[in-house]
């Protein structure tokens, strides 16, 4: 990309953010439900006593799961990002501050940290508080990305934690990060990952990442040289399980339980041993790996071009983990990998 082969180097120490989320293969739980209106059509069908039918029809019945923002049974984290998330993928007030202010104070602490993972020229790092984010991620990158929409498919979440997945389907008009958009000003699919964690009711931390690569790829911008995979960018999983994915009544944190020791062997055989086996990964792996390395349908190609490529450029590698999030067999990771650049990368 002209004009754009140097970079300035971050002011903060150097490291390589990850995020990772997993669908596991775990069996999911069958649930029915009977509706109260479909009940009362059955009962007043061909019965010739209607005072009693009606007597029967409006009596105090008990709800079977209560249903939630989020669905039935959703966890207090997926429900506090639920909301958020609503206000900003409907664009409210999305320039104005004080309206948009007051929509969304509810859902966040008062000193909260957003950590946007790419800004280089905007020049602003972690935001705290929400005027800054408000100035900061949010007005540059609605000025940029105007009338995005991002399209959310998984959610996994706990009571004080949660990892949402989506793309962004959006036409690229503005300066991103110091980046003009080409003449054409293109349609453009953009990965995204969000991480947060809460305390109490309210978000106090979120670490938003978005493929700024792959970003520019498509737009025509060869900033890193052709993956050696397809760039397939952020699918929903294959599976019956919601959408977003998954319906938290379906799943018991038992069930979160055993996927979270699954994707905890697989984190630590991979970034921390670094055997560069992939064992904890199923032959026919759906891996969506960032710009510049490309999807893995095989576990052999996610080896090949990611795990050893990682260790052959990187050596000291070491792990610091933010959060790892699990419910049902969804699962997700937020870490950085600490080393020192010895080899080729990319």
């Amino acid at each position: 990309m002209e004009g754009y082969s140097s970079m300035e180097a971050p002011s903060r120490k150097p490291a390589m953010p990850f995020a990772c989320v997993a669908a596991l293969g775990l069996a999911a739980l069958g649930v029915a439900a009977l509706g109260l209106a479909e009940t009362v059509a059955i009962g007043t069908m061909g019965v010739p006593n209607v005072r009693s039918v009606l007597l029967t029809a409006t009596e105090p019945t008990k709800p079977v799961v209560r249903d939630t923002a989020g669905g039935p049974g959703s966890l207090l984290a997926k429900q506090a990002i639920v909301g958020m998330d609503t206000i900003i993928a409907n664009h409210i007030a999305w320039n104005d501050w004080k309206p948009w202010s007051l929509a969304m104070a509810p859902f966040w602490t008062e000193d909260f940290i957003y950590d946007f993972n790419y800004v280089g020229p905007w020049n602003f790092g972690p935001t705290k508080g929400l005027r800054a984010w408000y100035e900061g991620e949010h007005l540059h990158i609605n000025g940029a990305l105007p009338d995005s929409q991002w399209q959310q498919f998984l959610r996994a979440a706990t009571d004080t934690t949660a990892t949402p997945a989506s793309y962004g389907l959006v036409r690229w008009t503005g300066e991103f990060a110091g980046v003009p958009p080409p003449k054409s000003h293109p349609k453009v699919n953009i990965p995204v990952l969000d991480f947060y964690a809460l305390e109490g009711k309210q978000i106090n931390h979120n670490w938003c990442l978005i493929d700024v690569v792959d970003f520019f790829l498509q737009a025509g911008y060869q900033v890193v040289p052709k993956s050696p995979l397809k760039q397939e960018g952020h699918r929903a999983p294959n599976a019956m399980d919601g959408l977003p994915a998954p319906l938290s009544s379906l799943f018991t944190r038992e069930d979160a339980a055993r996927s979270e020791q699954v994707w905890q062997a697989a984190l630590h055989d991979d970034y921390d041993l670094g055997t560069g086996e992939g064992k904890f990964w199923a032959e026919n792996i759906n891996w969506y790996g960032p710009g510049g390395v490309g999807t893995a349908h095989t576990r052999e190609d996610y080896v090949k071009h990611w795990l050893l490529p990682l260790r052959a450029a990187f050596s000291n590698l070491e792990r610091s983990t933010d959060l790892v999030v699990c419910e049902g067999p969804y699962c997700g990771a937020h870490f950085y990998m600490w080393g020192t650049h010895t080899g080729e990368w990319m």
